[in-house]
């Protein structure tokens, strides 16, 4: 019987954040360097404004994407799996639209028509691998499927029931982490050409030199999103 839920709640994820350090060891180092890349970006934005519509849109949406970010890896630790869907189909969303917001202001477009319309996830404006876990992202976030609902199961002794605290389960939990690391990355690529746009005299090298620890330190963590840096 719980009790407490909210003390509860805390044990359950101190248990979680144990599990998954054992099964990938770095996870904390992964995401404090990916944490390091967002300190940077925070300082080096830290007395830039908007210089119109435009950018001030294209800095409001930077802003929540790193807030979200760092809400998703507190969500992986503890195995909050659903919470961690939903929020990475916000994040695939962001940066579709960083996209299409650049692809008006190339064309000279007013940004009025993406107004009120959800950012499409198609038309090169995300990559292939986002694009591809989108759709059972939004199965999730519209409880549209029962299948998805799995992650709240647990195994009872007389059938299956479905849990109000968090169970860890290894294959899903690094599943959600691969995930919110290929979302780093994009991300990454995006900020690399809208400093260089946006900043005078952008010097990439301190967000290369982040990215490619990253990539180092991945590459041990036997990751599946790490494989084709080796």
């Amino acid at each position: 019987m719980v009790k407490n839920y909210a003390k509860e709640v805390v044990k359950v994820r101190k248990i979680s954040q144990k599990m998954i350090e054992k099964d990938c060891q770095n996870v904390l180092e992964i995401l404090e360097l990916m944490d390091d890349y967002f300190v940077s970006i925070i300082n080096r934005f830290q007395n830039v404004s908007g210089m119109g519509e435009v950018d001030n849109y294209k800095l409001a949406l930077i802003v929540s994407f790193i807030r979200t970010q760092l809400i998703i890896s507190e969500h992986i630790l503890f195995s909050e799996l659903i919470e961690v869907t939903v929020l990475e189909r916000k994040q695939i969303e962001l940066i579709a639209r960083l996209s299409e917001i650049d692809k008006k202001a190339k064309s000279k477009e007013s940004l009025h028509r993406l107004k009120g319309k959800t950012p499409n996830i198609g038309n090169g404006n995300v990559s292939e691998n986002l694009k591809n876990i989108y759709g059972m992202f939004s199965e999730i976030a519209h409880s549209s499927k029962t299948e998805p609902l799995a992650l709240l199961a647990e195994n009872l002794d007389d059938g299956i029931g479905y849990s109000v605290l968090l169970i860890y389960h290894s294959t899903n939990t690094i599943v959600a982490l691969n995930n919110h690391i290929q979302l780093f990355f994009d991300f990454v690529i995006y900020m690399f050409s809208f400093q260089n746009e946006f900043i005078q005299n952008y010097d990439s090298n301190h967000d290369m030199e982040i990215t490619n620890n990253l990539i180092e330190v991945g590459k041990l963590s036997k990751l599946s999103i790490f494989d084709r840096f080796k």
